[in-house]
């Protein structure tokens, strides 16, 4: 009979091998009874202590909830099954599967924000970095920050699906935190870049002279330029408005869609579905449209070279440009047709919550960051214009002292 196997402490085993003897370790976690080797440990006595006291060691960290099974054991099959396995994807793999998730549940035109920023940059900067690698050091994340020649917003835009991705190893177990947590993205962005939509209205006088050169060199599209001046409303939103969306009875029209990278979607936020006042201006010009599309129904607004639908921004891009460069007028974009809606209403004194309404923002703080310079313009007009019999009350006294 062979010899008597030596006694062991409970959870520590030596299993013999071909070639060499391995000290195992046994241990319950997550209700699964778990039997892990301790690799490169000859078992004598001073090992095998040392595997009763990992053992002592993972069992308070299970019974504190702070066990991590790659702390200890990497390379284990198990690690994967309790959602701490070490992958090996890198950002290139996780952003791509990323991508492929959202690319149903995200409106066409954010995937493809995403996509775009994912290829350009993203991907040329960190893609061959490991999720671990840059949770230990995201100097490479902050070097890529400082790089990027675009406004802290967009930057922090452009963050967005790494930040995501993160998010899910952290998750996954992957990593222990999300190493995004650790940047401050204001400090690495250079805070002279100012975005390029910058707040540049038409004066009235330029408003009439681009109206005037569309009346006259391409009449077909006067009413479409003449509404959005005096409508206020976005690019996209006045691709998508349809006859059944003006109400003739109060003079309004119902927003509540937009034409977004060629697809029709809801507006952006709650405050931006909303009834407009329509301006005589605007009102006019739905006048003078309705001999024009009416009858078809549909979109208010088509495209007079194809009758179609308009769905890109280039199709009108191009027309307001050739249009001011006929009118004399200093070249803008076409966001710049709703800021002078709202400078001009401001400047002449209308109310800033009824802007902010007609805008669709939800209260008057974007108005006041936007338009403040107007909106004390506005204010300078209307310090003589009393509205209440209390604001009046002196000036009333002095027309009748002057009466006697």
């Amino acid at each position: 009979m062979g010899g008597q196997l030596p006694a062991y402490p409970e959870g520590v085993t030596v299993r013999k091998g071909k070639k060499r003897e391995t000290i195992y370790i046994s241990f319950q976690y997550k209700g699964v009874q778990c039997k892990e080797p301790l690799k490169n440990l000859v078992p004598n006595k001073q090992n095998i202590k040392y595997a009763t006291n990992i053992k002592a060691e993972i069992e308070a960290k299970i019974t504190r909830d702070i066990f991590r099974y790659t702390d200890y054991f990497p390379n284990s099959l198990r690690a994967r099954k309790f959602g701490h396995a070490v992958s090996n994807a890198n950002i290139k793999e996780l952003l791509t599967a990323w991508l492929k998730d959202i690319e149903r549940s995200h409106p066409h035109s954010t995937y493809k924000c995403y996509r775009k920023d994912i290829n350009s940059t993203l991907i040329p900067c960190l893609g061959d970095f490991r999720a671990s690698d840059l949770a230990t050091n995201p100097e490479p994340i902050r070097e890529m920050i400082r790089q990027q020649n675009n406004t802290l917003k967009t930057i922090r835009n452009k963050l967005t699906p790494l930040r995501a991705i993160f998010d899910q190893a952290v998750a996954d177990g992957m990593i222990e935190r999300n190493p995004m947590d650790k940047i401050k993205v204001s400090k690495l962005a250079d805070s002279r870049k100012v975005s390029g939509n910058k707040t540049d209205p038409f004066s009235l006088d330029e408003i009439a002279a681009i109206l005037a050169a569309a009346k006259k060199h391409k009449p077909e599209w006067l009413n479409y330029f003449q509404f959005v001046f005096y409508s206020g409303v976005r690019t996209s939103e006045g691709f998508s408005i349809t006859w059944a969306d003006i109400d003739w009875i109060n003079y309004q029209v119902r927003i509540n869609k937009a034409m977004v990278m060629r697809e029709e979607k809801e507006v952006k936020t709650e405050a931006s579905e909303r009834d407009i006042d329509l301006l005589p201006m605007a009102e006019q010009a739905l006048i003078r449209q309705k001999e024009v599309t009416f009858i078809q129904g549909g979109n208010v607004f088509l495209n007079p070279s194809t009758n179609k639908p308009i769905i890109d921004y280039e199709e009108t891009n191009d027309i307001f440009t050739w249009l001011q460069k006929k009118a004399g007028v200093r070249r803008r974009t076409q966001r710049q047709t709703r800021h002078s809606f709202a400078s001009n209403l401001l400047s002449g004194g209308e109310n800033i919550y009824y802007v902010a309404e007609q805008l669709g923002h939800a209260n008057i703080e974007m108005v006041m960051k936007v338009y403040g310079k107007w909106v004390e313009d506005g204010q300078q007009k209307r310090k003589r214009e009393w509205i209440s019999d209390f604001g009046n009350m002196g000036r009333i006294s002095s027309s009748l002292q002057h009466k006697k």
